[in-house]
């Protein structure tokens, strides 16, 4: 069922009864048990709903269907007035729990992508702990890319997030690959790196019709969800197959075990993304344009590009 169908039960969470609600959401065939307590919040229950609505149909957008069939979403309240931080698991019910200010507003929902972030690793399988980047990084490319597409945010939004966020995920001086990686950074913003440069070289390959977005639909809809644990080979082969390249089987053996440092400010400026006074603006012309335009609004442009490397192994300087 599309849209919201929403009943209150008693809930099953320890907390007080009388302060503790469960709303059921019928979205796209699944179900969004909604947990928390609206007297912890300034903002109404609609607006938490529309904001959980909206994250589902980002995370739906980008992968064809909603995840799961059944998800329990806990809202926790804290004091502030930001997104503080969020948890998915299926161990084996899928759960994930939000904590945020109880005095967050309207307007830093309306384009918070955190719950689009933890819905996404519902539909990635797990992966030793070695790999914690990959699932970060996928989740953290996507959440961007995703909200874009659904367009809960415009593609510039999304980019500036790339230009200011992705330079942080670089190796550093005592960095090595990303297996292993215990940096914040390297495993969030260095995994995402890796899915964009996934992205821009399998568009290139495939004439701009095929990308990341292919690759995580065949994993998904190969039964490849965060309940289930993977392994790597198995995970990067089936991307692969997808789109008929070696992409993410050439990149992780680059990345693996050194540090691999692309030149982003060659590769923005391919893309098509600047900078100007504070705010990102487009360059159609540029070289790379047309894959930038496929990566946050498909259907892709069949265009075929040829360009030299842009990655360089090395570390970034302090």
């Amino acid at each position: 069922m599309i849209g919201p169908s929403a009943a209150e039960k008693p809930p099953s969470d320890a907390a007080p009864l009388e302060r503790r609600v469960v709303r059921d959401i019928g979205y796209a065939g699944a179900r969004i048990s909604l947990v928390f307590s609206p007297s912890e919040f300034e903002v109404g229950e609609g607006v938490l709903v529309d904001w959980v609505l909206r994250s589902a149909r980002a995370v739906t957008t980008y992968f064809g269907r909603f995840p799961v069939r059944d998800v329990r979403i806990k809202l926790k309240a804290v004091d502030g007035n930001d997104i503080v931080e969020g948890a998915a698991n299926m161990d084996p019910d899928a759960r994930i729990r939000i904590t945020l200010g109880s005095r967050t507003n309207a307007r830093t929902l309306q384009t918070d992508t955190t719950l689009v972030h933890e819905l996404a690793h519902l539909a990635f399988p797990d992966h030793d702990d070695k790999h914690l980047w990959l699932h970060e990084g996928m989740a953290t490319y996507v959440e961007w890319v995703a909200y874009a597409q659904s367009q809960e945010i415009a593609a510039r939004r999304a980019w500036s997030e790339f230009m200011t966020e992705m330079p942080l995920g670089l190796p550093e001086s005592e960095d090595q690959g990303l297996d292993d990686t215990p940096s914040y950074n390297r495993r969030y913003w260095g995994g995402a790196l890796y899915f964009l440069l996934a992205d821009i070289e399998i568009r290139r390959r495939t004439a701009n019709r095929l990308g990341v977005q292919h690759a995580l639909r065949a994993i998904h809809n190969a039964g490849g969800t965060l309940r289930d644990t993977w392994s790597i080979e198995r995970t990067l082969t089936t991307a692969d197959s997808a789109t008929g390249t070696t992409v993410f089987q050439d990149l992780y053996k680059m990345m693996r075990g050194q540090p691999v440092s692309p030149d982003l400010a060659t590769l923005w400026r391919r893309l098509g993304v600047q900078q100007n006074g504070g705010r990102v603006a487009f360059d159609d012309k540029a070289p790379l344009a047309a894959i930038r335009r496929g990566i946050t609004a498909p259907p892709a442009w069949p265009l075929l590009l040829a360009e030299p490397s842009l990655v360089r192994q090395g570390r970034r300087q302090r």
